[in-house]
């Protein structure tokens, strides 16, 4: 509940009766959500639940189903450039790693955060001020003896702080991550949440998918549960992250504890 007293809160997303439908199979239904500035987001919710396609709404690789009484604007807009949202948003989805070929450099992943395409043939085009750009996040994301290391011969970690690195070269207000925290080793862990506390702390907003209560960012305030493609609720972590609820989100009798500013999940003997 917002006090008369704070300021209103403004949105850089907004969706209104948005519904997804892939190979004719419902996959969100009746979302109606505003994704604010100012707010740092948690999607929530079990596998096959949705989030992973609400992500991608906001880039655009995935539309939603017209209809008259439905909306969907980025930045105040229904039709936006898609160069536009990029330099906006900074975005990490799972498949990405995927997508980089074999020969590619570290190095020329990050580059490609400019062109949008995983390849070489754009480093020599990028400007004397990117390049120093792109030496600034190497450095930021303890990339430097590996930078020129093929990208697919990377550890998960390395390959995670190369594409955040990436999503940063625009120097985006708003960062959408899907599971940024999956498969990274305790270091790497360690150098994305405190990268992403400092990213934060200078006023960007974050976005992200997490399934691991451990992994949720000390600065997280607001939480959106999903289930079965729809938005069951949405709240502060602590008005949300309870035994009840977050039992009754993913079907398992659990306990919600939260010990020095982060929460644990600990299952419950039936």
């Amino acid at each position: 509940m917002r006090l008369e007293t704070e300021k209103p809160l403004i949105d850089w997303a907004s969706l209104k009766n948005i519904n997804v439908s892939i190979d004719q199979k419902v996959i969100l239904s009746n979302i109606n959500i505003n994704l604010n500035f100012g707010e740092n987001t948690l999607i929530l919710g079990p596998n096959g639940s949705g989030k992973s396609t609400f992500l991608k709404l906001l880039n655009r690789s995935i539309y939603p189903i017209s209809s008259i009484n439905s909306s969907f604007k980025l930045f105040n807009k229904e039709d936006i450039n898609i160069w536009d949202i990029r330099k906006k948003i900074g975005f990490l989805f799972k498949e990405m790693e995927q997508r980089v070929k074999a020969g590619v450099s570290l190095y020329d992943v990050i580059i490609s955060g400019f062109s949008g395409t995983f390849n070489s043939r754009y480093s020599s085009l990028i400007s004397e001020k990117d390049k120093i750009k792109i030496d600034k996040l190497i450095n930021e994301w303890e990339l430097n003896n590996i930078v020129y290391n093929e990208f697919k011969s990377l550890s998960d970690g390395q390959k995670r702080r190369a594409l955040l690195a990436r999503a940063l070269v625009y120097e985006p207000e708003i960062l959408v991550l899907d599971e940024p925290f999956c498969n990274l080793d305790i270091k790497s862990n360690f150098i994305l949440n405190r990268n992403l506390n400092k990213l934060i702390n200078q006023s960007i907003n974050i976005v992200y998918v997490t399934h691991n209560l451990e992994s949720v960012l000390a600065k997280t305030n607001r939480v959106i549960l999903i289930k079965e493609g729809k938005i069951l609720n949405h709240g502060s972590p602590n008005e949300l992250f309870t035994s009840k609820i977050l039992s009754d989100l993913f079907n398992i009798s659990i306990d919600i504890k939260k010990q020095n500013g982060y929460w644990r999940m600990l299952p419950l003997n039936n």
